[in-house]
């Protein structure tokens, strides 16, 4: 099959799972709210020792970490329905994230045998016996689900997975700092491991929709300067394909996270809150499967307390840990109206410790397995969109049909980390370490392909890289920016309808300009990939073509910009120039970073206002340099240095990357 008809077969495909969508997304599955006070099921639970907690700082420290649990101390309990408690966990030094299997004889879980080792994936019964370690390494490796079977369909038979975060790739997160985690599949005795997840920064806690894709906690990055990016919950096929938003992409509140399918309804819940105490917490809301972006419903709220780690209990109750916002409160288990979302009866607590986690020892369906049709050793993939202008975006009315011309795609180069979970969280509270780097990582130029007049664009690209994408006018600047990375597993053909389009509508039913040509190859070796900074493109463009202009020299009235060439400190006075404030002229700037034609600088190498309003400019805007205008090609420079973030030494971020796994 060649490229044509493999994106020919994916777009047929997509567009008939897009009818059969349409046609059941208005069936609504109706469950009763238990009303059932009998004895509570038995639980699985995991107790963080409330001693573990560290103490607050300055008054106004928000703890936050999704790895505030892994603590030496930590175990799982069995609870009875009686709530007697069974600790299983008592030869570790430390035990989390239990998983309970379909036939619900054994537990998964992530656990460290001395305060040494690194965190794994463990197995064992449901009593706490027979434990095995299934995952090894310096890595950690933690918030185990169990999933579906993945087989290529010369296998004999399926292989059923399980599917974790990991820090076995050795990348820090681009926002915030410390070890990045991704998801990673492996068969149950662990001697296969597949990498599902690119994302620049973490990937956590999976769980597993009944169609066996998995829904999990991602951080999406915000822009190329601000640390004001948030948790969405995101979802993939188990071979890492078809990566797609599940719900909260880039909404407020900033963080979801624990989500939980049910398996008795049509839910899955999740925490949200705009700022949890430490283990995390806030409300519960939950989505429809079915229409998880559109089906939206907050089922708790109260300000005096946090909500943590909701569960599905048999008959369609709902159970989650609750505790007050007083200092030495725990977290104890509660048995929830699931229409109210009141608490109706606690079901288990003990003094000294957090009980959060639960999950209901009881058996459900297996999910769905999916036949792998991945080329193993393919090194490259296929991105295409079949219209671009198609948006749900507020902005989207902003760009008129033909003004996309073009699409810049840029790689995300991951920094390196090996810290430990345990010392990163020694560092992030004991230690007082910062849990904010706004210096964002190092971007690389793959390039850049038409966009044609319909809309649609058709590329390819690296495998399992980091990207993002920007859609650029006649003139290369960036009109619109993908705020979240993304990635293609060797040999995917992955497609769009259009940008942050309505996933509920069906496209037109036409074939675009672009999918009927092969794709655009931008499949440059990392060595030949560009990066654009202010240190080595930009300074010396300003050096010659700009200082000796008669307006920004040192006797000149104009903002100083001499001195790129008379080493580092004058280079990066003249780089806080440009992007600090301008002097005497309130909340005004040259330089908007990631916003090109929102920036002032810009305005003036082509002699005219090109912005959308946003940006305040007083002055007005003549051609500069006055008599010799820039060429084309130091224009297009000076548009990527600042559409990519206005970086002063990508260079260096990029020699400093992590090693190649």
């Amino acid at each position: 099959m060649n490229d044509v008809t493999r994106v020919l077969h994916e777009v047929r495909a997509r567009l008939f799972r897009t009818a059969i969508f349409a046609c059941v997304a208005g069936a609504v599955v109706t469950v009763s709210s238990s009303t059932d006070q009998s004895t509570p099921p038995d639980l699985i639970v995991v107790q963080v020792p409330a001693s573990a907690e560290p103490p607050e700082r300055d008054g106004d420290f928000i703890y936050s970490s999704p790895l505030d649990r892994y603590v030496d101390g930590a175990r799982i309990v069995s609870v009875n329905g009686a709530g007697e408690a069974t600790v299983l966990t008592a030869d570790l030094v430390a035990a989390c994230d239990p998983e309970i299997s379909f036939d619900a004889t054994a537990i998964i879980f992530a656990g460290k045998r001395t305060a040494d080792d690194s965190w794994q994936i463990w197995r064992m019964d449901r009593d706490g016996s027979n434990k095995v370690q299934i995952t090894s390494g310096a890595a950690d490796n933690i918030t185990p689900a169990v999933a579906g079977g993945r087989f290529y369909l010369d296998d004999p038979q399926p292989t059923p997975q399980i599917v974790f975060a990991s820090t076995a790739h050795g990348w820090a997160n681009e926002e915030g700092g410390g070890p990045a985690f991704a998801l990673y599949g492996t068969d149950q005795s662990g001697e296969t491991l597949h990498r599902l997840t690119f994302n620049l920064n973490s990937d956590l806690a999976p769980d597993v929709l009944p169609t066996g894709r998995i829904v999990f906690t991602s951080w999406q990055h915000s822009d190329h300067r601000a640390s004001s990016g948030g948790y969405a919950l995101m979802e993939i096929n188990i071979d890492g394909t078809d990566l797609m938003p599940f719900y909260g992409n880039h909404q407020t509140p900033r963080f979801k996270w624990m989500a939980h399918v049910s398996d008795h309804d049509e839910r899955v819940y999740f925490i949200e809150a705009d700022q949890p105490a430490w283990l995390g917490g806030g409300d519960i809301a939950y989505v429809s499967r079915r229409r998880p972006l559109n089906s939206y419903q907050k089922l708790s709220q109260t300000a005096d307390g946090y909500y943590h780690s909701p569960v599905a209990l048999p008959g369609g109750g709902l159970a989650a840990s609750y505790r007050t916002a007083t200092p030495d409160a725990v977290f104890g288990i509660y048995e929830l109206d699931r229409e109210s979302g009141q608490r109706q009866r606690l079901i288990f607590e003990e003094s000294g410790w957090h009980s959060i986690d639960a999950q209901v020892i009881v058996s459900r369906p297996p999910v769905k397995g999916r036949s792998n049709w991945l080329i193993p050793g393919t090194t490259t993939g296929v991105f295409y969109a079949l219209d671009t202008y198609r948006t749900n975006l507020d902005d989207g009315n902003s760009v008129e049909p033909g003004d996309i011309k073009h699409v810049r795609v840029i790689e995300g180069v991951p920094r390196h980390s090996s810290e430990a979970i345990s010392e990163y969280v020694q560092r992030l509270y004991w230690d007082h370490g910062s849990t904010v780097d706004s210096s964002g990582g190092a971007r690389r130029l793959l390039g850049i392909a038409p966009v044609a007049p319909d809309g649609s664009f058709h590329i390819r690209v690296p495998a399992e890289t980091p990207v993002t994408f920007q859609l650029l006018d006649e003139n290369y600047m960036s009109l619109r920016t993908q705020l979240a990375w993304t990635w293609v597993i060797g040999n995917e053909n992955r497609g769009c309808i259009g940008c942050h389009e309505d996933r509920e509508l069906s496209p037109p039913n036409k074939m675009t300009q672009a999918i009927v040509k092969p794709p655009v190859e931008l499949t440059l070796p990392p060595q030949r990939r560009r990066t654009v900074d202010f240190r080595h493109q930009v300074a010396p463009i300003i050096e010659s073509r700009c200082t000796t202009s008669g307006c920004h020299g040192a006797d000149q009235a104009g903002p100083q910009l001499a001195g790129t060439a008379d080493g580092l400190d004058e280079a990066n006075r003249v780089y806080r120039t440009l992007l600090s404030g301008i002097e005497g002229r309130n909340g005004e700037r040259l330089v908007v970073p990631g916003k090109a034609k929102e920036s002032p600088l810009i305005w003036l190498l082509f002699g005219r206002n090109m912005g959308s309003g946003q940006t305040r400019y007083s002055r007005d805007v003549t051609q500069m340099p006055p008599h010799d205008m820039l060429r084309p090609r130091e224009r297009i420079l000076l548009i990527e240095w600042i559409d990519l973030g206005a970086l002063w030494d990508a260079r260096a971020a990029v020699e400093n990357q992590a090693p190649e796994r």
